[in-house]
């Protein structure tokens, strides 16, 4: 284990420095070469391999040491040092190393640059090589030798240049595959993270519509039964016992949030949790509401017909936070009315008053309430229209399109 960790930190590292490490590549072929070469000699006949001459062999291998970082410079290094081999008698012995660089230049030029320019570097090196080969064979009157090296160095070359062609292929494989790998991580987590925000809304809207609702009925019949505790003890006591009732609703309803939240949607039908209030729940919250104190009159047009699950809730809840809002601002003498229309493109719900309203501040996009309101009819395709109305007093409208169910969710 510790060898494997020792030689990844090894490959980093050369991968950092490719001249270092396109240099240790030069030093172990021409190592190898030569011990090879020296082999080949010695088997032959008794001739030795000077140091003198092994080190003229070796120079050709310089050029790999530019074969990443300056490719079109090791071509031209190599072209020199063939030249000189073939026109200088005494550096000849640098001719020998079978072109080792040069193949490993093409193998380079194919696996690390676009096809067109590797394939002008491959015929610059061979184009040069067939040349010089073919000039030295008509020198010394044998064509077929010089033909027949010819045509084996191309074929070699040949080989090399596919076989970098395609390193190349898989090497812009695995990048595009680490890419894709890589966005698809980061939408993920990107998903993820909207996930827990739209959560976070949700959690946020249910509790506010929960609270909110509640404790301004608590709120307002408390705040009566103190008015007439003295002079009107059996008014008192009827308001403090629909506070203890909405106190018992609401701690349910809480309860019921919590549960959900503590052991999360796949166990939550596991729980003895509460039905979600519905469209047909409207009838008994216009009764609550008028048990705190706020005239309600309630009424229905058009032939009902069911509501998706999250389109009733929606319409309870933008029903139950703008009661609310009326107990909490439409004044003392208010009144209110809701109307749920079936019609036949579209479900309406409205809820106006007679109120003074909330107040009006420039430039203001709502409380949460409001916010929450706008975000369960956009979440179903619907629109949401509030303010107040000419006549005096406020209006709350949602419109819900038949088939929101079948929009999917609005983002």
């Amino acid at each position: 284990m510790q060898a494997a960790s020792s030689f990844r930190r090894l490959r980093c590292w050369l991968h950092e420095r490719p001249m270092m490490s396109d240099t240790f590549l030069a030093v172990a072929l021409a190592i190898g070469y030569l011990g090879f070469y020296s082999i080949s000699v010695s088997v032959g006949s008794d001739l030795r391999l000077t140091w003198a001459e092994a080190g003229m062999i070796a120079v050709p291998f310089s050029v790999i040491v530019l074969r990443r970082k300056w490719l079109w410079g090791g071509i031209a290094l190599s072209m020199a040092i063939m030249g000189a081999s073939v026109l200088v008698e005494p550096l000849r012995t640098m001719g020998l190393d079978s072109g080792v660089g040069m193949f490993v230049l093409t193998y380079t030029a194919a696996a690390y640059r676009p096809l067109t320019r590797a394939l002008v570097a491959a015929a610059v090196i061979w184009g040069s090589v067939v040349l010089v080969l073919q000039s030295a064979a008509f020198m010394y009157g044998d064509p077929t030798t010089g033909t027949l090296v010819s045509l084996l160095n191309l074929v070699m070359a040949a080989t090399v240049f596919w076989i970098g062609w395609v390193m190349r292929n898989r090497r812009e494989k695995v990048e595009e595959l680490s890419d894709r790998a890589r966005m698809a991580e980061e939408r993920q987590d990107a998903l993820a993270a909207q996930a827990v925000a739209d959560e976070q809304r949700r959690i946020a809207r249910e509790l506010h519509d929960v609270v909110a609702h509640h404790i301004s009925v608590i709120g307002v019949m408390s705040e009566g039964a103190k008015r007439v505790l003295r002079t009107d003890p059996d008014a008192a006591e009827e308001a403090l016992t629909t506070v203890n009732q909405t106190a018992r609703t609401a701690l349910r309803e809480m309860r019921d949030i919590l549960t959900v939240l503590r052991q999360g949607h796949d166990e939550a039908g596991s729980a003895d949790l509460e039905p979600q209030p519905t469209v047909d729940s409207l009838r008994a919250l216009v009764a609550q509401t008028k048990d705190a104190g706020l005239p309600v009159r309630y009424t229905v047009r058009g032939e009902e017909y069911p509501l998706p699950t999250g389109v009733s809730l929606a319409v309870y809840r933008i029903a139950q936070e703008a009661l609310t809002n009326t107990i909490k601002h439409g004044g003392a003498h208010a009144r209110a009315g809701v109307v749920v229309d079936y019609g036949e493109a579209e479900f309406r719900i409205s809820v106006g008053d007679s109120g003074r309203g909330a107040p009006v501040v420039p430039e203001f996009a709502g409380g949460h309430g409001l916010i929450g309101m706008r975000e369960r009819a956009t979440l179903y395709g619907g629109t949401l229209e509030v303010g107040p109305r000419p006549g005096g007093g406020y209006l709350v409208e949602a419109r819900f399109p038949k088939n929101a169910h079948l929009q999917g969710v609005t983002r």
